[in-house]
């Protein structure tokens, strides 16, 4: 499993074909705004959705984690690709 953390939303465009079907996806900084638009499942960094007041209109799919547990999943995968 590979874990793709996104940053932006504009790096979607540079990684979205390249995500497997057993792939994790991370949102944080700004790339949590992606969780509105353009991903179905994915984390998404907790501080970043609160610090953008975008707690209260997540989609189901989005499941809010704290550093800890990116920490776990960033251990628990094969390999970590940032995208910026």
């Amino acid at each position: 499993m590979i874990l793709h953390t996104v940053n932006k939303p504009a790096a979607w465009v540079k990684c979205s074909d390249l995500i497997g079907p057993h792939d994790e996806i991370v949102l944080l900084e700004d790339g949590v705004y992606l969780a509105l638009t353009k991903i179905k499942k994915a984390s998404a960094i907790r501080a970043d959705i609160e610090a953008r007041g975008l707690t209260h209109i997540l989609p189901s799919g989005i499941e809010l984690i704290d550093y800890p547990n990116f920490v776990k999943l960033c251990c628990h995968s094969e390999k970590i690709c940032a995208w910026f």
